[in-house]
């Protein structure tokens, strides 16, 4: 899975719409949909915060591979 992929998936998981995920992000909802779009990627100091935000690991929303075992998904170590 892409990132856009991942970084949907938990929003949605999470309950979230765009434009709440993009308040708690402090970003307008249209970079939210171009993340989830995969035509732009947030800034470096806002993945960890979307990580938190997300409850899910960095690693999940980076990674490009799909995830075998999601039993660890929402879970942080």
């Amino acid at each position: 899975m892409s990132f856009s992929e991942n970084l949907r998936r938990a929003r949605k998981t999470k309950g979230l719409s765009q434009e709440e995920l993009a308040a708690l992000l402090g970003v307008s909802r249209q970079a939210v949909s171009k993340w989830e779009q995969g035509t732009v990627y947030p800034e470096t100091e806002k993945l960890k915060t979307i990580s938190n935000n997300l409850n899910v690991s960095l690693d999940y929303l980076l990674d490009n591979e799909k995830v075998e075992n999601e039993s660890w998904y929402g879970k942080k170590s």
